[in-house]
């Protein structure tokens, strides 16, 4: 009885795991740049000076006219404050297609003079809706569901050799053996950590699987006399915006007395109010509690602080995946934790196409597999190095340069895809492996010399744990990829 469940769960393992593994590997690929998307936004925007003055409250105000003009074109900007993590005075808003962010120097509100980008943020847009809006955003919910069902069948089959599965790493054994080491290995591991992402990330979009509408009300509507359509609908008046805000450091020092001292970090602007946020570093508890005010004259209008069981639980969990609250230590283990899971499923997915390979290599729908195998587990991060390339080789005058930025990084990425796939179908699938396990060890490799020649000459290595970390981290990636080329 027992041979059996494990042989069914073995089955259930093996297919869903390989079809939303691929997609799985993506999003935990994109989650670890996300980790530190706030540093690599610092990578991307090189000329911001290394050293900056203490954040001073009056400096606000001098970001009040680009806030006025952002309002008047439809937008909804806000104001990060300066943090440890970040020490710049940022405007922010969302285009439609990224959020783009202006520094300002945080003792003197100046405009600082650096290249537009996409920042780190394009990982986290990334992570959680394959760029694709609401309808990426409700796949990656279902892979969550998927890769629950994947955990779960995954314990039942090893439970019974856990321990001696886990003491065995053999790298250099048999090709099959030693990738199903590394499966076990980075699953078991951090089998705590990839439970924690996939329960927290799935509860977060829960409303995406199961938006809570009322049956019952969609059927009386149907009866109903239809409302008037929006051509023939009277617009609503256009919310006036004030011409003048009121300073910002007293609303900022009030939101403090009641918020905390220290513990804000957003300042979100509207036609109707101005909100001024706590941080989301203040603790894993993710409240987003904020103090509201007139944006006439400024005075409170209300503190908002939702209570409740169910909503204290989800802001934890939002509190504990996106770790905003983490020291760099913390970070670090977070991006580590997030790689041997992408690790967990790409030696997954090459599992799954070795042990077909002698029955079902000939037949087309194995090769357009192991095709998109390939413009998965290879293309993905090559588009990601991509991605980094176009940030510093783009001119900085260019139109839309962030759009351009993740049109870069979707081309090279459709490229591998494309080209994953031209191998597979032509029989030579091995072939198409090692040749883009070089290209993105090159891109790998070449890009500390390109971050050196195109790094403005503020200093030869300002933020050395900014620009370092980065270019170190694409190295080691770059030998990982060589290593892996040779020994295919």
């Amino acid at each position: 009885m027992q041979d059996t469940l494990r042989t069914r769960m073995g089955w259930l393992h093996a297919w869903v795991g390989f079809a939303a593994g691929l997609l799985l590997f993506c999003v935990f690929t994109s989650g670890c740049l996300a980790v530190f998307d706030t540093e690599l936004t610092r990578w991307l925007q090189p000329e911001a000076p290394p050293q900056t003055a203490a954040f001073s409250p009056r400096s606000l105000d001098h970001v009040l006219p680009a806030v006025h003009d952002l309002l008047a074109q439809g937008e909804k900007p806000f104001v990060t404050l300066p943090s440890a993590r970040d020490p710049y005075l940022r405007l922010e808003h969302h285009d439609g297609h990224e959020f783009l962010t202006v520094p300002y120097n945080p003792q003197t509100g100046e405009r600082l003079n650096v290249r537009a980008t996409a920042g780190g943020t394009f990982f986290y847009d990334l992570h959680y809706t394959m760029r694709s809006g609401v309808y990426g955003e409700t796949v990656v919910a279902f892979a969550g569901l998927a890769l629950l069902l994947t955990i779960g069948s995954g314990i039942i089959i090893h439970l019974k050799g856990l321990v001696s599965d886990l003491m065995l790493l053999r790298p250099f054994a048999a090709r099959l053996r030693a990738w199903l080491d590394v499966h076990v290995v980075a699953a078991v591991v951090f089998l705590p950590f990839i439970l924690l992402m996939a329960y927290s990330g799935t509860f977060i979009r829960a409303r995406t699987l199961f938006p809570p509408v009322s049956y019952l009300a969609s059927l009386e509507n149907a009866f109903r006399v239809s409302a008037p359509s929006a051509a023939h609908r009277p617009e609503k008046p256009a919310v006036p915006i004030p011409e003048a805000f009121p300073p910002l450091a007293p609303l900022v020092a009030e939101a403090e007395r009641t918020i905390g001292a220290g513990q804000t970090g957003y300042i979100l602007f509207q036609p109707q109010t101005i909100l001024v946020s706590r941080t989301d570093s203040s603790g894993p508890l993710l409240t987003r509690e904020h103090v509201d005010f007139s944006p006439v004259d400024g005075h409170v209008l209300r503190h908002v602080l939702l209570p409740g069981a169910i909503t204290h639980t989800e802001q934890v969990l939002k509190g504990l995946h996106y770790a905003r609250w983490t020291g760099v230590g913390m970070r670090w283990l977070y991006f580590l934790s997030g790689a041997m899971g992408a690790v967990m499923f790409a030696s997954g997915s090459i599992i799954f196409l070795m042990k077909r390979r002698r029955q079902s290599g000939e037949r087309i729908m194995f090769r357009i597999a192991e095709g998109l195998a390939i413009g998965s587990v290879v293309g993905l991060p090559m588009g990601a190095l991509a991605f980094f390339w176009a940030n510093r080789l783009l001119p900085i005058s260019l139109p839309d340069r962030p759009l351009a930025e993740g049109h870069v990084f979707l081309a090279v990425w459709v490229l591998s895809v494309v080209s994953g796939m031209a191998w597979s179908l032509l029989g030579r699938p091995l072939q198409g492996w090692k040749i883009q396990l070089f290209c993105l060890g090159g891109l790998g490799f070449f890009l500390t010399p390109l971050d050196l020649a195109t790094r403005p000459g503020v200093a030869f290595f300002h933020v050395p744990t900014v620009f370092a970390a980065t270019d170190l981290v694409a190295l080691f990636l770059a030998f990982v990829s060589f290593q892996m080329a040779r020994r295919l």
